[in-house]
């Protein structure tokens, strides 16, 4: 597979995003936004295709899912949707098969990615929970197992009815995309720009970042990152792999957000074929779907008040002879718990062990000094995957540049400062960041620093 392209220019601002009562009435337009990039993890490729079965009067395939739960009044309650990545090769070319495998040379069909989107009013907050792909659960009918061998075993199905016994949390839709489609809607896209701190490689997934810097990734190279296991440098794979999968969601909001890309009728025709849903999904949740995407605006565009990035708590162990991933209790019981009660989640599921934060939970503000601006760091930041907050003024005079953390943040700075691994990094107190985790103060020396 060729190296993605460094980009390290700015992007052009043309980048920038210019009722019946209903369970979608209350969300933030930016939700929906991310509901989209959770479907390359899934759904962004659904709500692509929702909107072009709207535009162009397109249809869009549908799979029977039996154990779908009967709808409620969602003006009160959650709408929970399960999204699944299914890791068939079905749809990819003969140079992708050679690096991802063959449907011959790879036996079944599992689950590459499981996505649980919790919509519910009482929180004001979409909540996305990342299960582990090696989480040890019952599969009814087939004892225990890894949660994605459930897809091979009895198909949407059976995916939803271990989730739904696992959580305890009903599940009112499904969205599933494959691999070729995920690649397929990235190159639609016009590629994604990412930043990362260091070099990535991972023969078995296909991918080759040669050294920290910004990339524009077309689909191929965005997939072989986002399934990455095998990256040096990884103490637990399958938990640097949803890190990653997390800061390629938040990565990709601003591309999402593009009023071009989501009104121009040639590229969300495209979308066409690429995911299935299931039949419960009618034409009124169609019509509303597109509605809303036609009428994204730009409240909350980092989506740090709408959206809620989780993961299943777990920790690795082996159990015979099969690594696995257990679910650390109570803080997964706790967890389902405060989510289907629409309680406040507190810490739980925003780490994992062994393994740094994502950036797509991290808040970071920049601080501009005498003679500097946001922009360029800012941009950087939003690439990387961080949510990014108003940006403010830390002095009027000369001051260097360095990474500011407040109390009980420090392993968030330290994700920040892989990013800029020259700055100095402190703790101050809390009130001088505001709602931010940590900030980048851009001082007169932060080209120099940086470059």
């Amino acid at each position: 597979m060729p190296e993605p392209k460094r980009t390290d220019a700015p992007r052009s601002n043309e980048d920038e995003p210019d009722e019946r009562d209903s369970w979608w009435t209350w969300i933030r337009t930016p939700v929906l936004a991310f509901a989209g990039v959770a479907a390359a993890l899934v759904s962004l490729i659904a709500l692509w295709a929702l909107n072009v079965f709207i535009t162009v009067g397109e249809e869009i395939q549908g799979v029977e899912v039996a154990s779908i739960d009967d709808p409620w009044d969602f003006g009160k309650n959650p709408r929970n949707v399960l999204l699944l990545g299914s890791d068939s090769r079905a749809g990819l070319s003969e140079q992708e098969q050679a690096a991802f495998g063959s449907e011959e040379t790879v036996g079944g069909e599992r689950t590459d990615t499981i996505i649980m989107m919790s919509i519910d009013p009482r929180r004001e907050q979409v909540v996305v929970v990342h299960f582990p792909r090696d989480l040890r659960v019952e599969i009814p009918g087939h004892g225990t197992d890894k949660i994605n061998a459930a897809y091979d075993y009895g198909g949407p199905d059976l995916v939803v009815r271990t989730v739904r016994d696992f959580t305890g949390m009903r599940i009112h839709n499904y969205m599933e995309i494959d691999l070729a489609g995920f690649e397929h809607l990235v190159d639609t896209l016009g590629g994604v720009r990412i930043c990362v701190d260091r070099p990535m490689e991972d023969d078995k997934a296909g991918l080759h970042i040669p050294k920290a810097g910004c990339y524009e990734m077309d689909g191929q190279t965005a997939l072989a990152f986002v399934r990455a296991r095998s990256v040096t440098g990884d103490l637990i794979p399958d938990f640097s792999r949803i890190v990653r999968q997390q800061q390629f969601m938040r990565a990709t909001m601003n591309k999402l957000l593009s009023v071009d890309s989501l009104l121009n009728d040639e590229v969300i025709k495209e979308a066409v074929g690429a995911v299935r849903v299931d039949s419960s999904v009618d034409a009124g949740v169609l019509v509303e779907l597109g509605q809303r995407l036609r009428a994204l605006a730009e409240d909350d565009p980092s989506g740090a008040e709408s959206l809620d990035l989780r993961v299943v708590p777990g920790s690795p162990a082996t159990v015979g002879d099969v690594s696995y991933v257990l679910a650390d209790q109570p803080d997964t019981r706790q967890l389902f718990e405060a989510l289907k009660a629409g309680e406040s989640l507190g810490k739980l599921g925003q780490t994992l062990d062994l393994t740094l934060p994502t950036p797509g939970i991290i808040k970071v503000r920049v601080l501009t000094t005498f003679g500097t601006g946001p922009e360029g760091a800012e941009e950087l930041l939003s690439d990387a995957g961080f949510i990014v907050l108003e940006s403010e003024v830390y002095s009027a005079e000369e001051e260097p540049s360095e990474i500011l953390f407040k109390a009980g943040a420090r392993s968030r700075a330290r994700v920040l400062g892989g990013f800029f691994p020259e700055l100095p990094v402190r703790e101050v107190p809390s009130d001088l960041l505001g709602d931010a985790e940590v900030g980048l103060i851009v001082g007169s020396d932060y080209e120099k620093v940086t470059g």
